[in-house]
């Protein structure tokens, strides 16, 4: 059976446009037919929104990371990336959240950020894929404040426990399983602990100069991978997968999916032919 993926958050706006092209045809060649862009400031959410407007492979998803959040001025930057979402096809208010890493931006300015993205999210009927790192378990306490279950969304690059993963589908929220768990225990634990009705994949690609060899950088052509471990894990076939996380999108974007399948399946990719 033939069935094409949707890697669910990238950072490729960071290369060079003629790359992303190359990035995006190799992708194709593998059964990848497209990707979200995730922004981080206002500026890279423009880049996104532009990049997606100019290549029908991808989809932009908009908003400022904890990790960028403006020392002032927020209330700026939260209304230009209101008006991106409302003049521009977003399909996601991301990436956004709560990261307590030494040398984050003050917590409490991520939280009225992070909340007044929620907000707009609920405002726009559009899904949020957010970013945790070191913040659980009080992201989920915002998220529930905030009522985000009525939008819904996905934890990006989920690396917690199975509790906390549980956690996270009561709240309202998929998780977004990533390369890490090709590798760690953990991960590979709640994989097989919850539902595949909850999971989604992405590669969280970026320049990867750090590692020597360019082959091995992670491109959104590495979702492959995740599907091929997520199948072994649960002791079903890859098409089982693929089917699945089809659905799930599905579920993610609602009404707007009906019209990133139709874009998606409207170019020459080779699809992957799974078992």
């Amino acid at each position: 059976m033939y069935l094409k993926l949707l890697d669910l958050h990238t950072h490729i706006d960071k290369y060079p446009e003629t790359e992303i092209k190359q990035i995006l045809d190799r992708a194709n060649r593998v059964g990848v037919a497209g990707a979200i862009l995730a922004g981080t400031t206002v500026k890279s959410s423009n880049k996104c929104v532009a990049l997606a407007n100019a290549d029908d492979r991808l989809f932009a998803s908009v908003g400022i990371h904890p990790m960028e959040i403006p020392i002032t001025d927020m209330e700026s930057h939260i209304q230009a990336i209101t008006e991106l979402v409302l003049t521009s096809n977003v399909v996601a208010i991301s990436e956004i959240g709560l990261d307590k890493m030494l040398g984050a931006p003050d917590f409490k300015k991520q939280e009225d950020i992070f909340r007044a993205h929620i907000q707009l999210a609920k405002t726009t009927n559009l899904p949020i894929i957010y970013h945790s790192r070191e913040s659980y378990p009080y992201i989920l306490d915002v998220l529930e404040d905030e009522e985000a279950y009525k939008v819904g969304g996905a934890a990006h690059y989920f690396q917690g426990d199975v509790s906390t993963a549980f956690r996270c589908i009561d709240s309202g929220f998929f998780i977004s399983i990533a390369k890490p768990v090709l590798r760690i225990p953990q991960l590979q634990e709640v994989v097989s602990k919850i539902p595949l009705e909850n999971i989604l994949i992405e590669t969280d690609s970026f320049p990867q100069p750090f590692k020597k060899n360019r082959k091995t950088w992670t491109e959104p052509r590495h979702l492959v991978d995740i599907v091929e471990k997520i199948a072994t894990i649960k002791g079903i076939t890859t098409t089982e997968v693929s089917i699945q996380m089809h659905c799930n999108l599905m579920n993610l974007f609602k009404d707007k999916y009906g019209a990133m399948d139709k874009i998606l399946n409207s170019h020459p990719v080779n699809p992957v032919e799974f078992d």
